[in-house]
């Protein structure tokens, strides 16, 4: 009996036009001790598939389910909540993408997980309270030693915003497991956390599927991440699964063209980006506009005639085997001119840039930032009462270089950042200089003004950091008027320039945050901070959450930038990967200091410290994982 099958499996809502299908005609299964990976970019219905097989998209809207939806052998379409509840937390656990967001920032970490316990209705009804209480608090203080967390009495006090990201995750995964399901759902789990945390998450999910003989469905946009846990990959496109099969083949003999184009879009450790990244053309299309062919087609270099017209057969392998394939046209032989045309993928204009590396651009010297309150990450050290962040930093930025800083969480990288923004201010003694003005000389209204002019910022979740009231034409003037003294019909230019820039059009200014997809959020907030004209850019984070060939875009237009206005770009990041390929120089935080700075192919190819070879260690590869298999537990 699997764990969780979906048979034919069809997900659609009414909205104000009609019902729009979201999932159609999935076909899925898992097995007990069996991992399954579902992938596939934004919009795909990885989420929503499996939200619905939850029964949880009913409390969001009007959902209608047809087809089959088994979990334990028990079909949960016909069922009411009521059924659907008993079934939630002792079959199956979730586990969210936020763990932030999920855990109840009111509520201490022990409260939370015994209210888990309790909902499960593991514990037998003819016990008493207290000693239904007892069994609770014991259960949560073993599930966050099972998990990895090593004073779980401490935690079980705390609140999640206490707790670093990996912690969080950890009591995320301990939640899930209070019911002691058969099945655990977790949805990217491993997203914007830094490499060794995703590792150890990772290690965690094995070690609890080996010792518990789980089903996990573990939903993510990473092939790196399905290649290290995957018995069997699914990929989804515009809500159909397009290919399924076991992990090693999916990753070495993908069959159908996105599975292919998914991985080439993935930046190879070790390897210098001679040109642009590679990206898919275009993007996966809403609900309510997929075409009625192949739903790939029109993103499909190698597409035929017949693939725009006809919905394509679902093919099996010859051998009898479980591979499952979408298409009209499987391609089994790829050769590197096919590669590049299903990946736009152009290398006769390398992004070529200008470093002139005895020009200093920003200079930081002896740089200390000590916080009072108390450290709330892993790698940050107290002293005196305070938490040093950063200690005794020195770093030239060459003026025309791509920067890459990296680190773990609390290695003091953001800070770093926000002090060459001038938004943090550094200890006394510390010296912070643009074009060998301090930064501590920059005060009064006017001579701020200057400073934001020339170093602007590209944060994390560009949904945070545009006004959710404004529309986009207003959130990229903003900037304009107060920076610049352009009028308004010259603002209104500037707008329209700076979307035709990131590739937006000029419909998008009419719009709201909300009202875009990520990589569309991320193209306004690369609009804002390049509208005024600095000369610099400091982008914390900037593609963490984004899908690969959404990332690939995004890199290629801050490349493009760069080369075209000669600015100066510091890159924070946790993907080695990615920055080892784009950058000229990288910067390795640990712990507040900077233990080596060095050329990227250097740093990438023969590190000079331990810290750095062990991040690099870490980094995950889809084409050479560290564990190339896993045992699979049976019952």
């Amino acid at each position: 009996m699997s764990a969780l099958r979906l048979d034919d499996f069809t997900v659609s809502v009414q909205t104000a036009d009609g019902p729009v299908v979201l999932a159609d005609g999935i076909t899925l299964a898992v097995e007990r001790g069996e991992t399954l990976c579902v992938v596939g970019e934004s919009g795909s219905g990885k989420s929503v598939t499996m939200l619905a097989a939850l029964r949880l998209l009913d409390f969001t809207s009007s959902v209608s389910l047809t087809g089959r939806a088994e979990i334990s052998g028990v079909d949960v379409v016909p069922l009411g909540q009521t059924a659907m509840s008993a079934i939630r937390g002792t079959k199956v656990g979730v586990v969210f993408q936020e763990a932030m967001e999920a855990l109840n920032p009111s509520q201490r970490i022990g409260d939370q997980l015994e209210e888990a316990y309790r909902a499960s209705d593991a514990t037998p009804r003819v016990r008493n309270a207290r000693a239904r209480l007892i069994a609770a608090h014991e259960k949560a203080l073993g599930l966050l030693t099972e998990v990895g967390i090593v004073d779980p009495a401490t935690v079980m006090r705390k609140y999640p915003h206490q707790l670093s990201g990996g912690m969080q995750q950890r009591v995320m995964i301990a939640m899930a497991l209070m019911g002691d399901p058969e099945l655990l759902i977790a949805d990217e789990p491993t997203t914007a956390l830094d490499v060794t945390v995703q590792a150890e998450i990772l290690d965690l999910l094995r070690r609890l599927q080996a010792e518990r003989g789980m089903a996990i469905v573990l939903i993510t946009h990473d092939m790196g991440v399905a290649a290290e846990i995957a018995h069997r990959i699914a990929v989804l496109y515009a809500g159909q699964v397009v290919e399924c099969g076991e992990a090693q083949q999916m990753l070495h003999r993908p069959q159908h063209p996105y599975t292919k184009a998914l991985l080439e879009c993935v930046p190879r450790p070790g390897e210098r980006l001679a040109g642009r990244m590679r990206t898919i053309p275009g993007s996966v299309p809403t609900p309510g506009q997929r075409p009625l062919g192949d739903r790939f087609a029109p993103r499909n270099a190698l597409a035929t005639p017949r693939c725009l017209v006809e919905p394509p057969p679902v093919l099996l392998s010859a051998d009898g085997g479980a591979h499952m394939i979408r298409s009209w046209a499987p391609v089994e032989q790829w050769t590197p001119e096919l590669i590049g045309a299903l990946t736009g993928r152009v290398e006769t204009e390398p992004l070529t840039r200008v470093v002139r590396e005895r020009e200093v651009h920003l200079s930081l010297r002896g740089v200390n930032k000590t916080y009072g309150a108390v450290s709330r990450g892993p790698f940050t050290r107290s002293t005196g009462g305070g938490t040093r962040a950063v200690i005794d930093l020195d770093l030239d930025i060459h003026r025309g270089e791509l920067f890459g800083l990296v680190g773990e969480s609390g290695s003091g990288k953001s800070t770093i950042g926000r002090i060459m923004l001038d938004l943090e201010r550094p200890d006394a003694g510390s010296t912070v200089s643009l074009d060998g003005i301090p930064h501590s000389s920059r005060r009064g209204h006017r001579a701020q003004r200057a400073l934001r002019r020339e170093v602007q910022a590209v944060f994390q979740d560009p949904q945070g950091s545009i006004d959710p009231r404004q529309s986009i034409r207003d959130a990229i003037a903003e900037p304009l008027r107060e920076l610049t003294d352009l009028d308004r019909r010259g603002v209104e230019t500037r707008v329209r320039e700076m979307l035709d820039a990131v590739g937006l059009p000029t419909t998008v200014a009419r719009k709201h945050a909300s009202e875009l997809s990520g990589g569309q959020r991320q193209r306004v907030a690369i609009a804002r901070a390049v509208a005024p004209n600095p000369r610099m850019i400091v982008a914390d984070e900037p593609t963490s959450a984004l899908d690969v060939s959404v990332q690939g875009q995004i890199v290629n237009l801050l490349l493009e930038l760069q080369r075209d206005l000669g600015l100066t770009v510091v890159m924070i990041t946790h993907n080695l990967s990615l920055i080892t390929a784009i950058a000229d120089r990288v910067g390795v935080m640990y712990r507040g200091r900077l233990v080596e700075v060095g050329d990227a192919e250097h740093v990438m190819t023969a590190p000079d410290h331990d810290y750095t070879a062990r991040l690099l260690a870490a980094n995950l590869d889809p084409f050479h994982p560290r564990a190339t298999s896993v045992t699979r537990i049976t019952d």
